[in-house]
């Protein structure tokens, strides 16, 4: 089993991509993809731990992404090659330092509800990049004891859209890519791009548009795609003549409840023996 799909600290996840790589090893697996949210940075650590565990190890990228509709996309960007990283990078980090701007906007609308959070605290908890995200949020205010989990009641009501339909005092908005202009961005650098967990989003109408961009690849299996959502993924691949991938999305502790390897793919798609139409 192939992971395509984790995050480390250099994003929202817990381990470092050394640590991603041990812990994939103990747990049997054939070989992990590292696609950090819009950012690349993780990827020479990841690949000097390839080398030395003696373990198959890929790069990736997640960038975040908004549909005209305001929906959420996320794209997944695999196998760029060295001399077109920065384009990448530099193509992100507009995503990254509004994202940050918006981390430190809810931790000052907490405060000013009274929430025991400072600006101080949640950059202290960030990764080596410095990049924030709303989980450091949650993990403060449950180092102050005001919930026992990341993801429950206390989240739901500072982060998600309330019963009368305005938004949590925290929710977050930020500058996000457009998904054709993403996609262009990783095909133009060398990689390949794939739609990831199109479920999660119901970001399905925007295949086509993404195809005709450059798009490669759709991930098919993934803990937010229910059944329903895989087969769509399966049927859409033959349409369009796709490869599929996988996988869990492990972000560690910062995650909700996903476990390393819990979905994935048997074999590489984006590799040299590349397989479409639904083969995985």
């Amino acid at each position: 089993m192939w992971d395509l799909h984790t995050h480390s600290h250099w994003s929202d996840g817990e381990l470092s991509p050394f640590e991603l790589v041990q812990s994939a090893i103990q747990k049997g697996l054939s070989g992990i993809a590292l696609t950090d949210h819009d950012t690349l940075s993780g990827i020479e650590e990841l690949e000097r731990a390839g080398k030395e565990l003696d373990f198959p190890v890929y790069s990736g990228i997640e960038i975040s992404c908004i549909q005209q509709d305001g929906r959420p996309l996320h794209l997944l960007g695999y196998e760029i090659p060295a001399d077109g990283r920065q384009k990448v990078e530099l193509f992100c980090r507009p995503i990254r330092l509004a994202r940050n701007q918006a981390v430190l906007e809810s931790t000052r609308a907490l405060r000013r509800a009274g929430y025991p959070v400072s600006e101080e605290r949640v950059q202290a908890m960030a990764g080596p990049n410095g990049d924030l995200c709303k989980q450091y949020i949650m993990q403060v205010l449950i180092d102050a004891e005001l919930c026992t989990e990341l993801y429950g009641t206390l989240y739901k009501t500072l982060f998600k859209k309330q019963a009368d339909g305005t938004p949590g005092i925290a929710a977050l908005s930020f500058l996000a890519a457009s998904p054709e202009d993403a996609v262009e961005c990783i095909v133009s650098a060398g990689g390949k791009a794939v739609l990831a967990h199109p479920g999660q989003y119901d970001n399905f109408s925007a295949l086509p548009r993404l195809v005709d961009a450059g798009l490669g690849g759709i991930e098919a299996f993934h803990p937010k795609n229910d059944a329903q959502d895989t087969e769509k993924c399966l049927e859409l691949a033959k349409k369009y003549g796709l490869f599929l991938t996988g996988g869990s999305d492990f972000h560690g502790k910062y995650g909700e409840g996903e476990q390393l390897g819990e979905c994935g793919a048997a074999h590489v798609p984006f590799s040299k023996d590349i397989k479409k139409a639904g083969e995985v």
